[in-house]
């Protein structure tokens, strides 16, 4: 990408257009080709392949008001009632949920600057009360590319990182070069601080202050060309942030500023237990038209 094409490194007046133009939608989404797919194949030795996402519920640990309800409806068969002589019956469900809660994925609709999402597109022209007009996560295709794990906390030496604790560009090097991988144009990068094992253990502890991405890094790994990055805690980055006068930087710099996706509550244990450091990454979203964010099943092939 040539210097002139790349994002400015701060907020302000000129973090647009972004690096792939003026009237582009979807961001770091432009790295994907057809050769990363057959890269990402090329990955699948063993055919095995681990769900990278968590059960979503009324009991999963989520940002509030973000909420889980479900309803399950019999149709027609109130009173022990059934259909047709072969007596058949069925049960229909239907919910009221955040897409933002469990495993999800962060479109380039989620996060503004001053009222100013990807690629300065102002507020109005984005979303009204029905939905997003624009960047909803409808609009993401199935990806498929390779995905590049990167342990964090055991770099660190510990199961699980502390609150506050920041990951830098020299945590993702040395972290690269422990696992003898690299990350490369159009990968996805999950980072593995070990938090998402307070769901279960501290699940009060699980929404508040965490370990995470500094903006340092989130820029580290938008210049390497990366489509998304995954996290396994509800936040993407450190919480409460490197300064504390600001809230959620990392997001505004990701999803306005250089168009790369989140993933959040990334379940990485099993990748971590079995030493998976590169994989086909595979990820299709619901269409459901004008959401900003999506409860995903990602999907690891190795």
């Amino acid at each position: 990408m040539p210097e002139d094409k790349k994002p400015e490194k701060s907020f302000g007046d000129q973090w647009y257009p972004s690096r792939f133009g003026a009237d582009d939608e979807i961001g770091a989404l432009n790295f994907l080709n057809p050769g990363k797919i057959l890269e990402a194949i090329s990955l699948v030795r063993q055919g095995n392949t681990y769900s990278l996402a968590i059960p979503t519920g009324p009991k999963t640990p989520a940002y509030p008001p973000r909420n889980f309800q479900m309803n399950v409806v019999s149709p027609g068969q109130y009173g022990g009632s059934t259909w047709g002589k072969n007596k058949a019956g069925g049960i229909d469900e239907f919910f009221t949920v955040w897409p933002g809660m469990g495993t999800h994925f962060d479109g380039l609709g989620h996060i503004a600057i001053d009222h100013r999402f990807y690629n300065g597109a102002p507020a109005d022209e984005v979303y009204n009360h029905t939905g997003v007009l624009k960047f909803g996560t409808e609009t993401i295709p199935p990806i498929v590319t390779r995905g590049v794990f990167l342990d964090i906390a055991a770099l660190r030496g510990v199961q699980m990182m502390e609150p506050g604790d920041v990951i830098t560009p020299a945590d993702i090097e040395q972290a690269m070069e422990r696992q003898k991988v690299k990350i490369g144009s159009g990968d996805v990068v999950m980072l593995r601080t070990g938090w998402i094992t307070t769901m279960d253990d501290a699940p009060e502890k699980f929404i508040g202050p965490v370990p995470g991405l500094g903006k340092a890094a989130a820029q580290y790994l938008s210049d390497a060309e990366v489509v998304i990055i995954g996290v396994d805690q509800y936040s993407t980055e450190v919480m409460p942030a490197e300064d504390p006068d600001e809230f959620i930087p990392v997001h505004q710099l990701d999803l306005a500023v250089n168009g790369v996706y989140h993933l959040q509550n990334v379940m990485l244990e099993e990748l971590a237990r079995d030493n998976i450091n590169e994989f086909m990454f595979v990820l299709g979203l619901p269409k459901f038209v004008g959401a900003t964010q999506m409860t995903a099943n990602p999907i690891a092939i190795c």
